[in-house]
């Protein structure tokens, strides 16, 4: 017999199940080991995962709690289950009567660039992606792995000091994945640090 996970129940007996309990009484240790550490371990009985149901609607919020909880995101990459939480509806109050809408927040992203060695990716709560990177070639335009949707934003600046001063620096957007790097006074040699931020 195999495991069944709601066996005993109430009904029928468990005079009438005795076979089906023993067998789950043989393989508790196996099946508890799925998500927790061994019962001979110095951790014995830790949760070592924790598995969320995949979501098709927001659950909502009751009383002053949090809710987390998995559902599809849709990225730039693809559509894949991620973590979400979503906190009580705080506002209108009587010193802010905005309607707040109670939104869910992205909590994860499903990639990390950490291997450079000029661009390094992470996320950011809401479903923003966090790049940085340097570059010390201003007149190639700086392409986003992985390509968010859009950038938000992209600043830079320069290693060189001109006067005491950083050069003037500024960036420009070109396509939803692509930002350039622009300075008057940039020499030769000159290292630009950015920063951007995308929406995933």
């Amino acid at each position: 017999m195999t495991y069944v996970p709601d066996t005993p129940q109430n009904q029928p007996s468990p005079r009438d199940t005795q076979a089906q309990i023993q067998t789950n009484f043989a393989q508790w240790a196996v099946q508890f080991l799925k998500n927790h550490s061994a019962m001979n371990s110095s951790s014995q009985g830790d949760h070592q995962a924790v598995v969320l149901e995949k979501q098709s609607v927001d659950p909502g919020v009751t009383q002053d709690q949090v809710t987390l909880f998995c559902k599809d995101a849709t990225s730039q990459l693809s559509t894949e289950p991620q973590l979400f939480a979503q906190i009580k509806k705080f506002l209108p109050t009587i010193n802010d009567r905005t309607d707040a809408i109670n939104e869910p927040m992205q909590l994860t992203y499903n990639s990390v660039n950490m291997t450079g060695p000029n661009q390094f990716q992470s996320f950011l709560i809401g479903g923003f992606l966090l790049f940085v990177g340097s570059t010390n070639n201003i007149a190639t335009i700086i392409t986003l792995t992985p390509s968010p949707s859009l950038i938000y934003m992209a600043i830079a600046t320069s290693s060189n000091l001109n006067g005491g001063l950083p050069n003037d620096v500024s960036t420009f957007v070109t396509q939803p994945n692509q930002f350039k790097i622009s300075s008057n006074f940039g020499f030769g040699g000159d290292v630009f640090y950015w920063i951007a931020i995308g929406k995933a």
